[in-house]
């Protein structure tokens, strides 16, 4: 199918961060980069963006340095006869047609697909204490505390079926018989909800070992139960299948101020002093996407969380784990601060339903 190029043309000169925004607002995720004299220089799909960002790119610098330079494309000159087919072998979302001059003339792009029922299960981690949101949480699950007019984990379990993931397994433990009250069976959401329950605390991955293994074929989500987000969940499976790794976890930037000035010194020598800088590093944030084998010989009953099991598998190589960064909205809802923030945010994040 033939498409308008003009939405999905940006400038080389727009910031990152407002590419995505660009690209969020548009059906069919590519943009396409080109330069004051209207030429194409690169495209930008949503890996491209998350991948720059792994590589230490800011959100501020232009979408330059995240597009991608070697793409397909075709010359209007050339035959075209192919190109549909091409678009299907490669699994493209789009091939532009140019002019001599580099300028777009069309863009082909793959049709786009309806939202259909995903293989894919989804693990939530709904087993904790809250200890932290006391006294919020004496009476009341953390899961089930309201964010706007609905628990976080019915929040969560809609963003979920958005995206058409409709099979969830919920690990249960603190007030367990509330949350399985509240969600039922999930065929009000239609939408299949099954429960596992840990008569001890058995960590954010012990809790895996009550999975029967041979109901899980395809990867898996696994998420705790006190996260908002608006992670991309599809653009998430996707990454975890191209990368080949067994387990990626979500990242994201936290910064912290240093309210000093940093002194680079060498023996008794001044090399540099960085006034009040900002440090930036890559967090967990609590969104995993699991091979289905690992289930298989998992050791039960035994108390681990998900970063041992990360450690564990990295010590075996390194390129078994993969990191997907998010840059949409995140919030770890740990703490009574948090919880207050989650008000205000949920307004402009989740009060309209995608």
């Amino acid at each position: 199918m033939i498409i308008n190029p003009d939405p999905h043309l940006i400038l080389d000169n727009l910031s990152i961060r407002s590419s995505i925004k660009a690209l969020n607002d548009l059906e069919l995720k590519i943009l396409f980069v080109i330069d004051e004299q209207n030429k194409l220089i690169g495209t930008v799909t949503d890996g491209d963006i998350r991948r720059a960002i792994l590589k230490g790119v800011e959100l501020d610098e232009p979408i330059q340095g995240a597009m991608h330079k070697n793409f397909v494309k075709y010359y209007d000159s050339e035959d075209r006869a192919n190109l549909e087919n091409k678009i299907l072998e490669k699994d493209l979302q789009a091939i532009p047609v140019l002019f001599e001059d580099d300028t777009i003339k069309e863009i082909h792009a793959n049709g786009f697909k309806a939202i259909t029922d995903k293989k894919n299960t989804v693990v939530l981690m709904a087993g904790g204490f809250g200890s932290r949101l006391k006294p919020l949480t004496d009476e009341c699950p953390k899961p089930l505390l309201k964010v706007g007019e609905k628990p976080i984990i019915e929040t969560i379990l809609q963003n979920f079926l958005s995206y058409g993931y409709k099979k969830f397994i919920i690990s249960t433990h603190y007030k367990s018989e509330m949350i399985k009250d509240y969600l039922g069976d999930g065929s009000r959401y239609d939408c299949k909800i099954n429960y596992i329950e840990e008569t001890n605390p058995l960590g954010t991955a012990g809790c895996l070992s009550l999975i029967n293994s041979t109901e899980i074929n395809e990867p898996f989500f696994v998420m705790n139960a006190d996260i908002l987000t608006r992670v991309n969940f599809k653009q998430l499976i996707e990454f975890h299948q191209s990368s080949k790794a067994r387990i990626t976890m979500c990242v994201r930037n936290f910064y912290y101020d240093i309210p000093y000035g940093v002194v680079s010194s060498e023996n008794s020598y001044v090399d540099s002093i960085d006034e009040k800088p900002k440090i930036s590093s890559k967090v967990n944030a609590g969104i995993y996407v699991l091979n289905s084998d690992i289930l298989k010989n998992f050791p039960k009953d035994l108390y681990m969380d998900m970063p041992s099991l990360i450690n564990e598998t990295i010590s075996k190589e390194k390129s078994l784990v993969a990191a997907f960064p998010i840059y949409e909205y995140w919030l770890d809802i740990g703490q009574i601060g948090d919880y207050k923030r989650a008000q205000i945010d949920f307004i402009s994040n989740f009060l309209n339903e995608k």
